[in-house]
């Protein structure tokens, strides 16, 4: 990537770090040509980078607004102090100081837009630099590796978010859009807000029930709840009010069952109205899936842990594990002294918990990492896709989206690579579409890899019900001609 704009005309990159325990300056030195030199406690370090490195790190620097990221950010007391300094030619240099903590590997405190990603890139270039290791692979390469898991934010050009619409499968917008609609649209009826109460329309824009609510949370399972005067209560999407508004609180069904407070009890109801009460030493509750849902309680031996009831709100696996997902395949996902594994609905071992990270069992398989590579199990635990992978994602319609270096594309289920790596992000398929993003805009993608909706969108959700909900970008600000030979574009106020 080439620089442009004010760092055009750059010679040099310095990136200085020094710790506010010590007088000792760690320092980074990149030139254009790409050689590079590492200076640490009297330790001198040269390597020569692929050219390549030194534009992309400028281009970055560029893009985030460099010359505006001048001063100080982040914790005034924080350990480490991280120095960045552009020079662009005799006795003209910009510099932006981030004063950052150090905790578990993150930076605390705030900084400008992409300027951590920026110092977590410049850090690896050092680390490379200061431990010798051999930079001679190709510039796709070693970028890839540099690059690896730092999600650069986009930077929208024109201010604020743009508005939220409604799309069909062709990227038609829906009448529905010009409504203040809320989600999920569900049973055919989506939420809409008309002055301080909310009713249901359909897609087209028709309005099926009166705005007559406080609040709704959307229709699941046929049923939406929704808050009345006298509180949360039910309603079919005939608008009738089929299980009163007797409940201080509600939430969505699923599997037949709502989580809903009555007083000062906390509980489920089923689709009629009938309340099942949590066990008393429940502090937190989740949603029923196949029977089961998670319970955060005191473990034996005193610490919060989570565990699973059934319907009937009875204990049937004790609180006893730092994480436990919703059931899903059969199998739920569970975390035990840092490891996650898989419980069957007694609560007995499927899988031994030995990995690093997993996700939910989908089409027979579930994503699973060992040490930030990712791959697929089966139900017994086998591997049925290698450990490859920097990001996986869930199966659906017989695809999942996978990371390999900084891109992502789609495997199936016998791991071979049907839709190439050219996405920077990219979501589950649903109804036969998956969401991507290219050059950090929004489209959809069909089974074949072919773009059928244009990547024009600053964000996109999946397809459900036959709509998606996707974000626009906003306009553009107008531009403001002074009078004199610049043309200056109206951003906002100066900092």
């Amino acid at each position: 990537m080439n620089a442009t704009g004010t760092l055009s005309r750059a010679t040099q990159i310095v990136y200085r770090v020094g710790s506010r325990h010590s007088s000792e300056v760690d320092t980074l030195t990149l030139d254009p040509d790409g050689r590079a030199t590492w200076t640490s406690q009297g330790r001198y370090c040269e390597v020569q980078l692929p050219p390549e490195v030194y534009g992309d790190i400028l281009g970055r620097l560029a893009q985030y607004g460099f010359k505006a990221a001048t001063g100080l950010h982040g914790d005034a007391m924080a350990d480490y102090q991280h120095e960045i300094e552009v020079l662009e030619g005799p006795k003209k240099k910009s510099r932006c100081t981030l004063r950052l903590g150090h905790e578990f590997g993150t930076y605390l405190g705030d900084a400008p837009i992409g300027m951590k990603e920026v110092v977590a890139l410049l850090d690896r270039v050092a680390s490379r630099v200061e431990s010798g290791a051999d930079l001679s692979e190709s510039p796709d390469a070693l970028m890839s590796a540099l690059l690896r898991n730092l999600d650069f934010p986009y930077v929208n050009p024109h201010g604020e978010p743009g508005a939220f619409q409604l799309i069909d499968p062709r990227g038609q917008v829906l009448a529905a859009s010009s409504l203040r609609f809320a989600l999920p649209h569900a049973s055919g009826l989506l939420p809409f807000r008309d002055g301080d109460r909310f009713g249901f329309a359909r897609a087209t824009g028709e309005v099926v029930i009166a705005p007559a609510y406080a609040l709704t949370l959307g229709f699941s399972e046929g049923l939406a709840a929704v808050k009345l005067e006298g509180g949360w209560g039910f309603i079919d999407v005939r608008g009738e009010l089929v299980i009163p508004a007797r409940f201080a609180a509600a939430a969505s069904f699923a599997d037949g069952l709502a989580c809903v407070q009555l007083g000062d009890q906390t509980g489920y109801c089923d689709r009629a109205g009938v309340f099942v009460p949590a066990p008393p030493q429940a502090s937190q509750l989740g949603r029923f899936a196949e029977g089961r849902a998670p319970f955060r309680a005191l473990s034996r031996i005193g610490v919060p842990a989570w565990g699973y009831i059934d319907r009937a709100g009875q204990v049937v696996v004790p609180a006893g594990f730092d994480y436990a997902g919703e059931f899903c395949e059969g199998l739920a996902c569970v975390q035990q002294d840092d490891l996650f594994g898989f419980i069957d609905v007694g609560g007995a071992w499927a899988i031994e918990p030995r990995f690093t990270d997993a996700g939910d069992f989908h089409e027979d398989l579930a994503a699973v990492g060992d040490s930030g590579q990712y791959g697929y199990c089966d139900k017994s635990g086998t591997a049925a896709v290698d450990f490859r992978f920097l990001r996986a994602g869930n199966f659906a319609e017989g695809l999942a989206p996978v990371g390999v270096g900084a891109k992502t594309g789609f495997i199936d289920r016998e791991g071979r690579m049907v839709i190439e790596p050219r996405f920077d992000l990219a979501q589950s398929f649903s109804e036969g579409l998956a969401a991507v993003r290219i050059d950090h805009k929004w489209g959809f993608i069909d089974r074949a890899g072919r773009i059928v909706i244009e990547p024009i969108y600053e964000g996109a959700g999946p397809f459900g019900d036959g709509v998606a909900c996707v974000r626009k970008f906003a306009d553009p600000r107008p531009v403001i001609h002074t009078g004199s030979k610049k043309v200056i574009i109206n951003m906002g106020k100066k900092t």
